[in-house]
């Protein structure tokens, strides 16, 4: 009732990640160019954190519709899970056949998968959201993929997605191994209120609004 009302073709404050929505403040812009950079220079790690609502997720979105078809990617949403059911999921997300295979044999096939990738000419991401959630072991599994390798490049970009509880999480001693491999990162800052105020125009701008009731 309301979008007719306000003469609105859409809601504009839904929470989907709808990367044409995304407003990009200064911070976000920033963010959105580490992000690229470190996909795109083949920086290994990439890490991206921000409160809950800060708009990493649709950032992710937005890069991922950045990236051209010379870009194989996987994103995983949700990292609740065991070491052999990620492996078995990043294979599923490049549409390799992992099903019945066993951990070691399904890193073997995205090893394959990779080198085929670079023989191609193509690059390959791996985009983890909500990546606090993922437990020592799962991140020690995440730094294991990450040396996949050839003589003089790795294989595979890894993106970070999470709240700020990752941050104290990796500064943990016992992942320092993989803290020292992340070369990108980046921290979402809240809005300032004048960011606010250009965000709710934004957002009421591309759903019709046009300020008046």
């Amino acid at each position: 009732m309301y979008l007719d009302f306000y003469g609105l073709s859409q809601s504009p404050f839904d929470i989907t990640p709808n990367p044409r929505m995304m407003f990009y403040s200064p911070k976000h812009r920033e963010a959105y160019n580490h992000l690229l950079y470190g996909i795109r220079e083949r920086k290994g790690f990439v890490q991206l954190t921000g409160e809950v609502g800060s708009g990493k997720t649709t950032l992710c979105r937005a890069i991922l519709e950045a990236l051209d078809d010379r870009y194989s990617t996987a994103l995983i949403l949700n990292p609740v899970m065991s070491a052999e059911e990620l492996v078995k999921a990043i294979a599923a997300e490049f549409r390799l056949p992992a099903n019945g295979l066993d951990r070691l044999d399904a890193l073997a096939v995205i090893n394959q998968f990779l080198l085929e990738q670079v023989d191609a000419g193509r690059e390959s991401v791996l985009i983890i959201d909500e990546a606090q959630d993922l437990t020592e072991e799962l991140l020690e599994q995440v730094r294991l993929l990450s040396n996949l390798e050839t003589n003089n490049r790795k294989l595979l970009q890894i993106v970070l997605l999470g709240q700020p509880e990752l941050r104290d999480k990796l500064n943990n001693y016992r992942l320092r191994q993989l803290r020292q491999r992340i070369t990108v990162r980046y921290h979402l800052s809240p809005l300032t209120w004048d960011e606010v105020g250009q965000y709710v125009q934004h957002r009421l701008h591309l759903c019709g609004g046009n300020g008046t009731p």
